[in-house]
């Protein structure tokens, strides 16, 4: 076997070996998933045909019952995530239970930000920053803010500098979490008499994991997101054609790890600066995408319940929420996922190349396209088109290995 083949073998048994973990981490909770992504749809509906007003008791109470799953996701993936890597998982849902409590999210939003209580707040926030000269600030302001004389002006735990990171609704820092979790509760078994050891382990966890979390395993997707969102600007800088296709391609990857919060501040800032902005309609691309492998699953799964929740996912997709799709179905079904990735990388190269843009910050989905009406509308609409069909076309051509009944 030549060293090309064998790393290519490497590589496809990782990636294999990543899918499956992220797939059986959420197939527990996948009903919950589609579920709450349906009530999200509905809630979409309701407020986009002005049936309930924002700001009302009703609004906020129905978006509770839709957004909480989503808020607190990282409270379920630590305890599937603890299950996966042999730990307590009752320490791993108190690890997550800290990383989501109200007074350290609150801590985590950027300087200045006052009583902004979401997490879109947070974003406009951050977009404002970018939005200043180029001094670095909006770098600052992502993981904390440096001062003049160099001094740590953000969060700290003890003098260590603490990445602001909202943890609701993230998916990579709690997995990385407990699977740390895991050695430390191992050492923590070790190093305490057995008549003590299940009093004095979850301290030792929690006392271990919470700083080395906020200090280290919280901030990476940060990082690693704002600096795919400036790589993004100089790619589309050179080629918005190129920019188009690897956008479209990896979103799902870029969603999957939580880092859409380092692009989400250049596309509000698009707009705040230039009146339009050009990155959200390539994410368009990616989940229309999504949305017509998922329905080609339903229309080809010989199982009836993974057929009626993979419908569901796919009709969520075209709301704008994508997570019931990629994580109940394309990534489960592998294949799918590929076709889908595919079919979006080209669509967004589409709508790269006539240079597709929104006049104001929206998630992509049917009920936002008046968002991205302009001189290019109808080519947006050719390059969904294209990402939806033939997404749906290559899942129903190439296949998949049906769910079992």
């Amino acid at each position: 076997m030549s060293a090309t083949a064998s790393i290519y073998t490497r590589f496809k048994s990782f990636a294999n070996g990543a899918i499956d973990l992220l797939s059986a981490l959420f197939l527990p909770i996948i009903a919950l998933l589609v579920s709450t992504g349906i009530l999200k749809g509905i809630f979409i509906l309701l407020t986009v045909n002005h049936l309930v007003t924002e700001g009302t008791s009703t609004y906020v109470i129905l978006n509770a019952m839709s957004d909480a799953f989503f808020y607190f996701i990282p409270v379920f993936l630590a305890y599937t995530a603890a299950k996966r890597f042999n730990t307590d998982p009752f320490t791993a849902m108190l690890l997550a239970c800290v990383l989501v409590y109200p007074d350290v999210t609150q801590l985590m939003k950027a300087p200045g930000a006052g009583g902004m209580e979401s997490v879109e707040a947070l974003v406009r926030s951050l977009a404002a920053t970018m939005g200043q000269a180029g001094d670095g600030s909006a770098v600052a302001t992502m993981f904390g803010n440096v001062g003049e004389a160099g001094s740590w002006q953000g969060p700290e735990l003890f003098g260590w500098p603490v990445g602001q990171v909202m943890y609701p609704s993230s998916v990579i820092p709690i997995l990385l979490a407990v699977f740390c979790l895991q050695y430390v509760e191992r050492l923590g078994k070790k190093i305490f008499p057995d008549a003590v050891r299940g009093l004095f382990t979850p301290p030792l966890c929690i006392i271990v994991m919470i700083p080395f979390t906020l200090v280290v395993l919280g901030p990476i997707g940060t990082w690693l997101g704002a600096l795919l969102g400036i790589g993004y600007e100089l790619v589309y800088g050179l080629s918005p054609l190129v920019a188009g296709l690897i956008v479209g391609t990896l979103q799902p990857f870029i969603g999957m790890l939580g880092l859409q919060w380092g692009f989400f501040p250049i596309a509000i800032n698009n707009v705040a600066v230039y009146g339009f902005d050009t990155l959200m309609p390539l994410f368009g691309t990616a989940m229309f995408a999504q949305a017509g492998a998922a329905l080609a699953v339903a229309l080809r799964s010989n199982n009836k319940v993974f057929k009626t929740e993979a419908f569901s996912a796919g009709l969520i997709a075209l709301l704008g929420v994508t997570e019931p799709a990629v994580f109940g179905v394309t990534l489960r079904l592998k294949r799918p996922m590929v076709c889908a990735c595919i079919a979006g990388g080209l669509g967004g190269a589409l709508a790269g190349f006539f240079k597709v843009s929104a006049a104001a910050f929206a998630i992509p989905a049917v009920t936002t396209l008046p968002v991205f009406m302009g001189p290019s509308f109808v080519w947006y609409l050719t390059a969904l088109g294209i990402a939806f069909g033939l997404s749906f076309i290559l899942t129903l051509v190439v296949g998949f290995h049906d769910v079992e009944a």
